[in-house]
């Protein structure tokens, strides 16, 4: 009898990490990409990375330079167990011309609450069980779709509210890089007003990866930024 329970034991243990196994999802990799842009006839360089940390923190970084102005934007987080982002803390700071701006959001996830630091001011904000950052939702809608998740809805926490960014797929294609070819999916994301657009293509060989994006101002502006060199994990990005 004791050697039934015991064998019967360790088959549960066995299914149980079979179907941890199963549903256990895959997380973006490390990676780091730069791009190339003009925005009003300036050369613009951005990188974006992804980096480990202590603590099972990550760290999302954007930085864009040109000769007029400099963007950096940093977002530390975690993985919940459900496979969604939990940021912790977010930074943004611009500087045009000499002028600067500056925000510092911190999230309280046992207080359900958010601090926002923005230049002299200092406010808080409720959070709903799920909410991301300006600069997490990328890479939230990326897992989304490693994973074969849909895509829909991101509540984001900016501007001391929530605002929701929603996104469709538009369908397949070759994108043309300087790495070559790349198998993207283009994805849209949808405002109820029109006169604003933004479109992603994703690289699907590559996590997911951003390979291009395109937004058109409401004035009729548009811009265009574009990949010119990866690499995910340890290895570089290279087309088909």
């Amino acid at each position: 009898m004791k050697s039934l329970l015991r064998r019967c034991f360790a088959f549960l243990i066995v299914l149980s990490s079979g179907l941890a196994a199963a549903n256990a999802e895959k997380l973006p990799q490390p990676f780091t990409a730069t791009y190339k842009a003009k925005y009003s006839g300036f050369d613009i360089t951005a990188v974006r990375s992804l980096q480990a940390l202590d603590n099972d923190r990550q760290l999302l970084q954007f930085k864009a330079t040109s000769w007029m102005a400099n963007i950096e934007e940093q977002s530390q987080f975690q993985w919940g167990e459900h496979g969604f982002l939990i940021p912790q803390e977010y930074t943004y700071q611009r500087k045009v011309l000499g002028k600067k701006r500056e925000a510092h959001l911190t999230f309280d996830w046992q207080q359900k609450q958010v601090t926002n630091a923005v230049q002299d001011s200092t406010w808080r904000m409720a959070l709903p069980d799920v909410a991301l950052d300006k600069l997490g939702y990328q890479l939230q809608l990326r897992k989304d779709l490693i994973n074969s998740r849909d895509i829909g809805a991101y509540e984001i926490a900016d501007g001391g509210r929530l605002k929701t960014y929603q996104f469709a797929i538009l369908g397949e294609e070759i994108v043309d890089t300087p790495l070559g070819k790349l198998n993207a999916i283009q994805v849209k994301r949808i405002r109820k007003n029109n006169k604003r657009t933004t479109h992603i293509w994703l690289a699907k060989d590559w996590d997911y990866l951003i390979v291009k994006l395109q937004q058109t101002e409401k004035g009729g502006k548009a811009y265009e930024i574009n990949l010119s060199s990866a690499t995910v994990g340890d290895q570089t990005v290279t087309g088909l």
